[in-house]
């Protein structure tokens, strides 16, 4: 008889854990739904953007077009190619990461005519690990103008918002770049 209460109580003690079982995997079935429907919700999409993001997305436009002049050699769409002051790497087919392209807006590229935007570049070893005299002849021109690491951190941030990896540019990407009050963008007209 003790045998047949041990059996029972090994039984009932087996269905409880039988059910603990499903109502954990029912529990993380409704979890992981719960995440599949709200990830959509969480993730950065160029229309999520801050206002604040968007601003400085602007800002960095601004130097890429204007202070800094990137776009002379790089183009008004940073394709590259022959632009309209050298003969520049395309940005939008770039595979650097956003540290090596602040690196080389600091620094400049040696012995190529991009430029080094950081005023203290090659003052010390922080550029390449090299000073001016170490570079010699290799040592790149400066920019026309010195840019400060919150202007290098948004033209970074705007070429990979809206250049980097975003295959050719489109009608839209140029009047986004110069406005509609212009006819630059009209051979893009489709």
């Amino acid at each position: 008889m003790r045998v047949l209460v041990e059996l029972m109580l090994l039984e009932m003690k087996l269905s409880n854990m039988k059910m603990k079982a499903r109502n954990i995997h029912l529990h993380c079935a409704l979890v992981g739904l719960a995440v599949l429907v709200s990830a959509p919700a969480f993730a950065q999409t160029p229309s999520a953007q801050s206002a604040e993001e968007a601003r400085f997305i602007e800002f960095g436009k601004e130097i890429f077009k204007s202070k800094a002049v990137c776009q002379y050699c790089h183009k008004w769409d940073a394709s590259g190619d022959q632009g309209y002051g050298g003969n520049a790497l395309s940005l939008r087919k770039t595979q650097l990461t956003p540290e090596q392209m602040t690196e080389v807006v600091k620094c400049g590229r040696p012995a190529t005519g991009m430029p080094y935007h950081d005023r203290f570049a090659y003052t010390d070893k922080r550029c390449y690990g090299y000073t001016r005299e170490q570079m010699g002849t290799d040592m790149p021109p400066a920019g026309n103008d010195f840019l400060s690491n919150r202007e290098v951190d948004a033209v970074v941030k705007y070429l990979f918002a809206k250049d980097v990896g975003k295959g050719p540019a489109t009608y839209q990407d140029c009047v986004d770049f110069w406005g509609t009050e212009t006819r630059q963008c009209d051979p893009l007209k489709k």
